[in-house]
């Protein structure tokens, strides 16, 4: 059966674009360290923007379009989507450029990915980034069929178990926020999942900072602000829950936490959107984001189209 998006329009518009303007809004601090990223208002980062998004939304467009257009994961079909919009200079990472030559080599889109990093597989938070869109074609009943999906979707390019456990951990967040359950609720609900238990103790560790509410060094320090799916997912989820009532304060303080600002960013756009709805994201900065080819009002039309 072909699968339609679950949620009301303004919450699956809100994920996705959520996703489109975490991901430009911190492309320009990518790799920065917190200390050397000014304490940031929406005006002061607007200014300084070019408002171009990266691989991580152009990854999700396709996800996206994947799951309109076929109504579930199908790897050979994904696979030719990402390949076919892989764009260098958006920021890809080096793992991501290896499967995707191997693939152009004419390589199985589903084994690729396996000999990366001799033979251990990609543990990055590519996998995790893509995952959010999946979310919107399933009821909170049906997590193990999202998780399904999800894995097939991550193992095109992730196959380390920490990659894949990132982007379930991060999709399952998704699935969270779409149905409005309380974010204080979801370390609690996520320690359920059959997860690494590195995640589990990094639930702990997120718990931990937010009754101390803990400094940015110490969420740093402890947390991450990596590129690795352990630290990028955790940190992703900390930002939105210790500012869960305002989208903007999410995403910003994903990004003033620095390290690989635009997957955060991304990821905490993602949550936020979809708790709070394209109704509570400011236009000014909606306007300010990529829109030309495939731009921010394509991810509505595939909204649309799948409602």
């Amino acid at each position: 059966m072909k699968r339609q998006i679950c949620y009301d329009r303004n919450y699956a518009y809100g994920l996705l674009y959520g996703t489109c303007i975490g991901d430009a809004l911190g492309m320009k601090f990518d790799g920065c360290s917190n200390e050397s990223i000014a304490p940031l208002d929406i005006d002061s980062i607007l200014s300084q923007i070019s408002g171009l998004y990266t691989g991580d939304t152009q990854m999700n467009i396709s996800v996206l379009e994947e799951m309109v257009e076929n109504g579930e994961i199908n790897q050979a079909s994904l696979g030719t989507r990402i390949m076919k919009r892989y764009t260098p200079w958006r920021k890809y990472g080096g793992g991501m450029f290896i499967v995707i030559e191997r693939w152009r080599d004419g390589e199985s889109f589903s084994s690729a990915a396996e000999s990366l990093y001799c033979g251990d597989g990609s543990y990055g938070d590519g996998a995790a980034v893509r995952a959010a869109p999946i979310s919107c074609f399933f009821k909170l009943e049906e997590s193990n069929l999202l998780f399904e999906q999800v894995k097939l979707s991550s193992k095109l390019t992730h196959t380390n178990p920490i990659g894949i456990d990132g982007a379930i951990l991060q999709a399952y967040a998704a699935l969270l926020a779409l149905n409005k359950i309380d974010p204080s609720e979801w370390t609690r609900m996520m320690f359920q999942l059959s997860i690494d238990s590195s995640f589990k103790i990094k639930l702990g560790q997120i718990d931990y900072c937010i009754r101390n509410d803990a400094t940015l060094k110490t969420v740093i320090d402890t947390i991450g602000n990596g590129s690795d799916a352990l630290s990028a997912v955790s940190a992703a989820i900390y930002s939105l829950i210790r500012n869960k009532d305002s989208f903007v304060d999410a995403v910003l303080f994903a990004i003033e936490l620095g390290g690989d600002t635009d997957t955060i960013g991304a990821m905490t756009g993602a949550l936020a959107g979809a708790i709070h709805g394209i109704q509570n994201i400011p236009r000014t900065i909606i306007n300010r984001i990529e829109n030309g080819h495939e731009g921010i009002d394509y991810l509505g039309s595939l909204v649309d189209k799948a409602m």
